[in-house]
């Protein structure tokens, strides 16, 4: 694998709290120079960032990080993103429905969001750190069956970020489906044990210094 096939494996992300445009700014630049698959940003500036690149590929967060809004809201912050120029959606799904058993509304979550979008790539942040084993391949089935393109580990502000366990659980209930890594992933070496597992997507804040790890190595 070059540099250039490992940049695409990146979700190039910065969701912190804080975030200013400037950020943004680097982080487009970034995805430009490096070749990135998206930049992964907060909603509020999806039009920013089609302002200062119209061809930056933006994936956006939907009830971004606990996932405790309904499916109406949920529907509506989507379809606002969606309007405004993001071209993949990471959703926050409800953690309580898979904790209650309430895994209808959970398919029914993913599955009317996917209905929304049935174009563009909706990946499924599931937050394995709040999951049992077994719940993790229980909600990974459940996206699966749901018409979700991607199973996301985390949101990075769970316990834990991703783990190799994880991914396993993972490829154990949805083994048609692609997986992103999420959460705590900062070193290349990190970075090429998941791609080695079968993970198709990484998001990360530090992906340009994994880049600049690869030139090295």
């Amino acid at each position: 694998m070059n540099k250039i096939e490992l940049a695409k494996f990146f979700d190039h992300t910065s969701l912190k709290q804080d975030m200013t445009i400037k950020d943004l700014e680097i982080l487009i630049n970034d995805y430009l120079e490096y070749g990135f698959s998206t930049i992964c940003i907060p909603p509020m500036y999806i039009l920013k960032a089609m302002e200062i690149n119209k061809t930056t590929n933006i994936a956006t967060v939907i009830d971004f990080p606990l996932g405790y809004s309904g499916l109406t809201s949920k529907l509506c912050q989507a379809n606002i993103a969606l309007e405004e120029g993001a071209t993949e959606i990471d959703l926050v799904a409800s953690v309580p429905h898979i904790k209650n058993g309430s895994l209808l509304l959970y398919a029914n979550e993913i599955s009317a969001i996917k209905r929304l979008m049935p174009n563009n790539i909706l990946k499924v942040i599931i937050e394995t750190s709040l999951l049992t084993p077994t719940e993790i391949i229980t909600a990974s089935q459940i996206c699966e069956s749901s018409g979700a393109d991607f199973v996301k580990t985390s949101t990075g502000y769970g316990a834990r970020g991703a783990s190799i366990d994880d991914i396993k659980l993972i490829q154990q209930g949805a083994p048609n489906t692609k997986i992103k890594a999420s959460g705590g992933i900062k070193t290349l070496s990190q970075a090429e044990e998941f791609i080695k597992l079968g993970v198709s997507r990484i998001g990360s804040s530090n992906s340009k210094q994994i880049l600049d790890l690869f030139i090295i190595s």
